[in-house]
């Protein structure tokens, strides 16, 4: 097994385009810090690399703190599976610092028995994808593009999600340097009822070559079950296929099968599973 580590993110791009685009909902996580850093220089802290095996690829990966480090690989490979191990390894003798592994289910496995520690599931996941909208039946209201003057609101909004989704606290000052540009940017979508309440909130975070990827939906639980969430992400989704992207895509918790079914019903399928493990400090 042969470990490749690249000096920018940005050769780690072209060196593996082939697999990024065939496989690029999958992979969005790597492509997306890799995309974003292209013209750095990679360090420790932004390791990116890649296994291979009689010149084929086993598994790429991606560490870009403060997030988890990120594997994709091809999937039933068994070559894989000893890539990751050989990468954990790797990656605790030279002491490189991770914050956690986000990996489909086999391959996170394989690198946590390999890395050792105690590590704990933050989310259990799936990835679906949407290649052809089904509208939903339509509610009273509309969605539109929130301006500045609703960030309070979807700040408010992103601290309940993060509560709600992944047990941790966060803060409002977080939620601005991240969503504050999304909302300036025209990417995040709010129902709006005819009286002019807004009930549900949906946000494009990442837009690849030939898909876009939605998160933070969200609806405050005494406006749940009326269809505002799926009119929501239904108009993110209609925008960006009209725009040309070829599909989109978001990451599910596998513990909600509720929202899960109204994804199904506009068209959204699963294509991996996907677990997003954090390590316990030592």
């Amino acid at each position: 097994m042969e470990q490749k580590l690249y000096p920018t993110p940005g050769q780690f791009l072209a060196d593996n385009q082939a697999f990024l685009l065939e496989n690029e909902a999958l992979v969005q996580l790597n492509f997306g810090n890799a995309s974003a850093h292209q013209a750095e220089t990679c360090h420790p802290g932004m390791l990116f690399g890649r296994y291979q095996e009689a010149g084929e690829m086993a598994l790429l990966f991606g560490n870009t703190l403060p997030w988890n480090i990120c594997l994709n690989a091809p999937r039933e490979d068994a070559r894989s599976m000893r890539a990751a191990a050989e990468l954990a390894r790797y990656l605790r003798e030279s002491n490189t610092e991770i914050k956690g592994v986000t990996a489909r289910g086999d391959l996170s496995q394989a690198f946590r028995e390999a890395y050792g520690g105690t590590f704990r599931t933050r989310t259990a996941m799936d990835i679906m994808v949407l290649r052809q909208l089904q509208s939903p039946p339509a509610v009273p209201g509309r969605v539109r593009k929130a301006g500045m003057a609703d960030l309070p609101l979807v700040l408010d909004w992103l601290c309940a999600f993060s509560w709600e989704v992944l047990h941790e606290e966060t803060t409002l000052e977080k939620q601005r340097e991240v969503f504050g540009p999304r909302v300036e940017s025209g990417k995040t979508y709010l129902f709006e009822t005819p009286e002019g309440a807004v009930v549900s909130m949906a946000t494009v975070c990442r837009d690849l070559p030939h898909g876009a990827c939605i998160n933070a939906v969200y609806t405050p639980p005494q406006h749940r079950g009326r269809g505002y969430c799926q009119n929501t992400v239904a108009a993110a989704c209609r925008e960006k296929l009209a725009q040309g992207k070829q599909y989109c895509t978001l990451f599910v918790d596998k513990k909600n099968p509720i929202s899960n079914r109204v994804y199904e019903k506009l068209g959204f399928r699963v294509e991996e599973d996907c677990l997003d493990c954090l390590l316990a400090e030592e």
